[in-house]
């Protein structure tokens, strides 16, 4: 569980980062697609940054690799 793991600010800056990210993108609501975004910063998290910046980068690293994945080859 998130909460065992986090403070309530880190989970906070952890949710505003997903939103961020996904908020204005097509696929925002997709699930598969925030799963992925949440995992990459959920990692980013564990490292220990938890900076609300540091977190949204985490998030746009994610959809780099979720787009690249995507690419038909």
């Amino acid at each position: 569980m998130i909460s065992e793991h986090f403070d309530t600010r880190t989970r906070i800056n952890m949710k505003l980062a997903l939103d961020r990210i996904c908020r204005n993108r097509p696929v925002g609501e997709d699930h598969a697609f925030r799963r992925s975004v949440a995992e990459h910063i959920i990692r980013c998290a564990l490292t220990g940054r938890t900076g609300i910046g540091q977190l949204v980068d985490a998030g746009e690293r994610a959809v780099v690799t979720t787009r690249a994945a995507r690419k038909p080859a």
